[in-house]
């Protein structure tokens, strides 16, 4: 008796196969033995340029992109944080329990989709490195971003908060 595996076309065909007396016989008992019906193996394909949709997190919160935003950011830290808005608005220093504003809810002054993102400066003492924690939240078209922080081991050292278009508010 011969066993063998079978590859056709291209397509991977694996199983036993048992030959007896010039017989192939797939899937069948031959003289006590049970031979293993074959089992195509495809690979997976995608259509080109899907994006992923696995690469963000639930939103926390949303506010309406049709009208004008605020932010604001409080620092209830003992160490000062740096507050950046992209390239037009730049980075703003924020004092230990002090608060800086982005924008304004009676002018359309900031758009979306935006990411604010929330860096401490260098840490004095890398025995002991200190991590950023964001609590967003929003009252009307304002989002309210308390910065907080704590000895983590390691932790992040910057957070982002992320509006899209939709309006859908993220924190990264």
């Amino acid at each position: 008796m011969n066993v063998g595996s079978l590859i056709v076309a291209g397509l991977a065909t694996f199983g036993t196969i048992a030959t007896v007396t010039g017989q192939t016989v797939i899937g069948q008992t031959v003289t006590g033995q049970m031979v293993i019906p074959p089992q195509r193996v495809m690979a997976q394909q995608t259509a080109p340029g899907e994006p992923q949709q696995n690469d963000r997190r639930p939103s926390i919160a949303r506010i309406n992109p049709q009208k004008p935003i605020q932010i604001r950011v409080v620092s209830q830290t003992k160490v000062p944080v740096v507050a950046s808005l992209g390239t037009a608005v730049g980075d703003r220093p924020v004092a230990p329990g002090k608060s800086v504003t982005f924008g304004r809810l009676h002018t359309s002054y900031l758009s979306v989709p935006l990411d604010l993102q929330v860096t401490l400066p260098d840490s004095t003492d890398p025995n002991n490195p200190i991590g950023v924690f964001l609590d967003v939240k929003t009252a009307g078209n304002e989002i309210i971003v308390g910065v907080k922080t704590a000895v983590s081991g390691g932790g992040n050292t910057s957070q982002t908060v992320s509006v899209d278009q939709k309006g859908l508010v993220y924190v990264f």
